[in-house]
């Protein structure tokens, strides 16, 4: 069920009896008025009552934001040699990443599901402001003396925050938040049909996590109910 429908039935539900979204949901409210909405691909949807998502069809994304998990360079550093200790300066650089590549996989993606990207607020435009938190990158690749290979199954994990706001008025209409992992490229599978680990880099850990970023606009998109493309 997407949200454009989720709303409607709400819209209908509270003009009569009170309605359940999520009877299973760890938070069924929010402190903002949110109510939860299921989803199958997506671990917390929450949504305003009432909001008519139909009449939005624009988007506005604001730049993204990226934190590393607690302690990440710590628990890194501590399965590393000395030669290839990781400074904070390492950590900038990988949240800087982060950070700069969210924003406009998720507008390419949201475009490519019927919204016209603007940059203006105006009526119909929805303002998304992304966010990962938690993010811990596997296996992060640095300059270190002698041939340094590191091979791994996936390319870590992060969490998505995703809060959407009507852009004139401010007024926050739903809310996702979503943890999922960066899987690995498939690789050929082995003699014993297992799946060979890849190695990484910086280029495959970027890879990784931009498909994560595409996999998850993907499924934002579409419990948001994407206008029709043709």
């Amino acid at each position: 069920m997407n949200l454009r429908t989720f709303l409607a039935l709400t819209t209908a539900a509270l003009a009569g009896t009170t309605w359940a979204a999520a009877p299973d949901a760890a938070a069924p409210a929010t402190s903002d008025g949110l109510i939860a909405a299921l989803s199958r691909n997506l671990d917390e949807v929450y949504v305003q009552p009432g909001a008519n998502l139909a009449a939005y069809q624009k988007i506005i994304v604001e730049p993204g934001h990226a934190e590393l998990a607690k302690n990440w360079l710590k628990d890194m550093n501590a399965t590393r040699s000395v030669q290839r200790r990781l400074v904070p300066e390492d950590a900038q650089q990988i949240t800087d990443q982060a950070a700069s590549s969210l924003a406009p996989v998720i507008a390419e993606v949201f475009k490519a599901r019927g919204y016209e990207v603007v940059s203006a607020p105006g009526p119909g435009v929805l303002r998304l402001t992304p966010s990962v938190t938690d993010l811990f990158v596997n296996a992060p690749d640095v300059p270190a003396p002698g041939i340094q290979r590191t091979f791994v199954r996936d390319g870590g994990q992060a969490t998505l925050h995703l809060d959407v706001r009507d852009a004139t008025t401010g007024a926050l209409v739903a809310r996702i938040v979503d943890r999922s992992t960066a899987h690995e490229v498939l690789a050929p599978a082995t003699a014993a049909g297992q799946l060979r680990s890849n190695r990484a880099t910086d280029v495959s850990n970027v890879f990784w996590f931009e498909a994560l970023y595409r996999q998850w606009a993907g499924y934002c998109a579409k419990a948001l109910g994407s206008p029709p493309t043709g």
